[in-house]
């Protein structure tokens, strides 16, 4: 059994069959945290811990992800959001190898440079796809750029350039983690919405349990198992970080209501469909 601090308030008690409590500072009640899939599997304590973190983030935010149809115009504002941040990730995973290069670190130089190849291009994933939808894309991005996707980027760079950069393992693991839920069920609910015969799910499709992210997922799982307990410690509250993050994002993009959006687009005489949607998705 291990505690690691992952606030200034709180304190998470992890062992490594999956299972973590929280205690906040100054209490002596502790509460168990529900185990997810991907812990419950493992049994490792770098797995439970960052496991235990994401999931305490997601409920200490207060707010759920926004819940409701999954519209067209929902889906064209995380295409554009996604390529907004992912043009950022591959330069800023090249930049923490170079801070960890600099520290004498190569095992972790080596592995952020993995991640900024595994990231490059993706961008131009998402690009394509509002271009398959029918829309210019670069005038779409330009008109309904969510506020959180330059939020996200600007918390990446914090951690790269922080004293202790080893924490951006537990931003990109959060992240891509939120992957494992986008099954092929999913993808082909956001098909439905698509117009017919359009291509536009090559960036979901390689983030979604189907595609790339599920397998990084566990790599990096494996790559947190070598790890010292402090570098653990600071994956494990960036993960808490930002999951905390997620779960204010519908928050941060609040203004950009499937009204706005198509106001925004009308406006520059870009016509989209309001009809289509499906049901609530990740």
């Amino acid at each position: 059994m291990h505690s690691i601090q992952i606030s200034p308030q709180m304190l998470m008690i992890v062992v490594p069959d999956g299972r973590c409590w929280l205690m906040a500072y100054g209490s002596l009640e502790v509460s168990a945290l529900p185990v997810t899939s991907v812990a419950a599997g493992g049994s490792s304590l770098a797995t439970s811990a960052v496991e235990g973190a994401i999931v305490a983030g997601l409920a200490r935010a207060g707010d759920a992800p926004a819940n409701g149809p999954y519209t067209l115009l929902r889906y064209m504002r995380w295409l554009a959001g996604n390529y907004v941040f992912a043009g950022q990730t591959p330069g800023l995973f090249r930049r923490g190898a170079e801070r960890f290069a600099s520290l004498g670190r190569s095992d972790l130089a080596d592995f952020a440079g993995r991640k900024a190849e595994e990231e490059e291009g993706h961008a131009h994933l998402a690009y394509r796809d509002l271009e398959a939808l029918g829309l210019p894309a670069a005038e779409v991005i330009g008109l309904i750029r969510p506020p959180s996707a330059e939020a996200f980027a600007e918390r990446f760079r914090t951690y790269v350039e922080s004293d202790d950069p080893v924490a951006l393992f537990g931003f990109s693991y959060c992240l891509e983690r939120m992957a494992v839920a986008r099954d092929a069920a999913f993808i082909r609910k956001v098909q439905a919405i698509c117009p017919p015969g359009s291509r536009a799910i090559r960036f979901l499709r390689v983030h979604s349990n189907i595609g790339n992210d599920s397998d990084h997922v566990y790599e990096q799982l494996s790559f947190f198992e070598s790890l010292n307990y402090s570098e653990l410690a600071s994956v494990t509250r960036a993960a808490f970080e930002t999951a905390e993050m997620l779960a204010q994002q519908p928050q941060m993009d609040g203004v950009l209501t499937d009204e706005e959006t198509y106001l925004r687009l009308r406006r520059a005489g870009i016509e989209v469909s309001q009809r289509r949607e499906t049901d609530d998705a990740t």
